[in-house]
């Protein structure tokens, strides 16, 4: 039968490599999908895992990407972000194509090519969104109308992949990675962020990747076309006014 593969792309980032490693505690092997090669071929090495480089919007590499994995696909995690922080008033067309095609249609092209043996495996996806979805913030039109696309993706393939593949996905708050380097690097502005979570803390990637390998795996019976806020409690919970 061969090991049972759960597809990680965004794998050279913080939240792909977390997951990679608590699939592999579930006795799933991993296998990472991203674009630093340094850093795939390291983190291979320390898992004893496989990985392949590919652009996720470049529909051929991810195609043959996910060809090359075979069909063994139990699982399969869109970990790829991107985010460009700018007013509508400055803001470009292309900035909202580039942050859809990578957030979005990458994800879409994705799902398109391992449905069938996912089907097959009856395994599960997970997508990544994130809390400005849900929340509004200034300058954050660009990424939170591709992770609002995200969201929509989730339950309208919940729907269509129902009963033999489940999809679900989690909307982080603000987690430390090197996407989020540039803003939190400042210990006082880390500090004012993290003072804005009833629980007041910036989130890591373990926050979010043990519940992604539990919804990936063969545990998860029942849940499907749900939106998880792993955000401290920021968009639900006030704790003044």
């Amino acid at each position: 039968m061969g090991e049972k593969k759960i597809l990680i792309f965004g794998g050279s980032g913080s939240i792909g490599l977390s997951i990679a490693k608590e699939v592999i505690k579930l006795g799933y092997k991993p296998h990472l999908i991203g674009r630093n090669y340094s850093t795939l071929n390291t983190a291979s090495k320390e898992l004893n895992c496989e990985f392949t480089i590919a652009d996720v919007t470049k529909s051929k590499e991810l195609e043959n990407a996910i060809q090359k994995c075979g069909e063994n696909i139990y699982g399969l995690a869109y970990c790829v972000g991107s985010i460009t922080l700018k007013p509508i008033s400055s803001a470009h067309e292309n900035d909202y194509i580039d942050s859809f095609k990578t957030n979005t249609l990458g994800a879409i092209i994705s799902v398109k090519v391992a449905a069938e043996v996912l089907n097959k495996n009856k395994g599960s996806i997970i997508f990544f969104s994130t809390i400005a979805v849900k929340q509004g913030f200034i300058n954050h039109s660009i990424v939170s109308t591709a992770k609002g696309g995200i969201e929509a993706l989730t339950v309208s393939l919940a729907a269509e992949f129902a009963p033999n593949i489940k999809v679900n996905c989690i909307a982080p708050s603000i987690t430390e990675s090197n996407m989020s380097k540039s803003i939190i690097s400042n210990e006082n502005i880390k500090k004012a962020i993290e003072s804005l979570h009833p629980i007041p803390k910036i989130g890591e990637a373990d926050d979010h990747s043990k519940l992604a390998a539990f919804l990936l795996s063969e545990s998860n019976s029942w849940i499907t076309g749900q939106v998880f806020h792993i955000d401290g409690g920021r968009s639900t919970v006030r704790k003044k006014g």
